[in-house]
């Protein structure tokens, strides 16, 4: 069933850009199939694009590589980097740091 709306959704778009509230009628699939397909499409295969202009509420869908995309094999988004954590801000009550000794980090 995935491999023929995908391949309907390429048939459609072939004749010119459509929204995504055409391809839901079109295909006659719930419309979050129909989302995911096409994020399916642009993300991994590339295959279909979003156009800047809109048609009502949805985006207008085109066949082919979105230019906007990295070239590669990497379309992830950057990770952050993760450091250790510290005690930021806070106050150490004297009898804990009697206990535990003097709070260490930024805010000792």
């Amino acid at each position: 069933m995935r491999a023929q709306c995908l391949a309907r959704i390429e048939e459609l778009l072939a004749d010119g850009p459509m929204s995504a509230a055409a391809l839901f009628k079109e295909l006659g699939v719930t419309r979050g199939t129909v989302f995911g397909y096409l994020h399916y499409m642009h993300k991994i295969e590339r295959t279909v694009y979003p156009l800047a202009e809109k048609s009502g509420r949805s985006k207008q869908w085109a066949l082919g590589a979105d230019p906007a995309l990295p070239n590669g094999d990497d379309v992830s988004a950057p990770q952050r980097g993760s450091a250790p954590a510290q005690q930021v801000g806070m106050w150490r009550d004297a009898l804990v740091a009697a206990l535990f000794g003097p709070a260490q980090g930024i805010a000792a």
